[in-house]
Formats: C-alpha cells, sequence, structure tokens
C-alpha cells in the first residue's frame, strides 16, 4: 500500500495543479525510444485517468514526489512532450 497526500488547487482559470507520488519505474526495454517509465498515481484525479506514465528522463526514484501541471497546449504545440 502506498501513501500520499493529494494537492489539487486551481492556480487560475486556465491551469490545474495535482501532486502525486512515483509507484512504479519500468525497464527502459520494454520501450521502443528505450527510456524507462515512471508511473505517477494521482489519487483524487478522477474523473481524469489517476495515472500517467512518462518517460524518465529526470532520474526520478520510486516513491518520489512530483508535480503535474495542466494547462492548455497552443495549437503548434500539438507534438510536444515537455
Amino acid at each position: 500500500m502506498y501513501s500520499f497526500r493529494v494537492e489539487a488547487s486551481v492556480l487560475s482559470t486556465r491551469t490545474l495543479k495535482l501532486a502525486g507520488n512515483i509507484t512504479e519505474i519500468s525497464r527502459a526495454g520494454l520501450y521502443e525510444d528505450h527510456w524507462e517509465r515512471v508511473t505517477v498515481f494521482v489519487e483524487g484525479a478522477e474523473p481524469l485517468y489517476a495515472e500517467l506514465r512518462l518517460p524518465n528522463r529526470e532520474g526520478w526514484n520510486l516513491g518520489q514526489r512530483v508535480l503535474i501541471v495542466i494547462a492548455p497546449a497552443d495549437a503548434d504545440d500539438s507534438g510536444q512532450v515537455a
């Protein structure tokens, strides 16, 4: 069982801040781009998908607390992943 505190608050009328913890790290060899993936679990994010899988380019660790900011993308940012 994982324990974590969730913060969900509106930063402005156009952004949302969610906090969660990294609950799993997959092996890099499972993906075509050879990056390992971290799974971020955000309790209380329903009806949003409460789990995100992101490339671990930053070297995050299991159990580490992370902040997710959701904001509208410009039309020209549609293929960009930060």
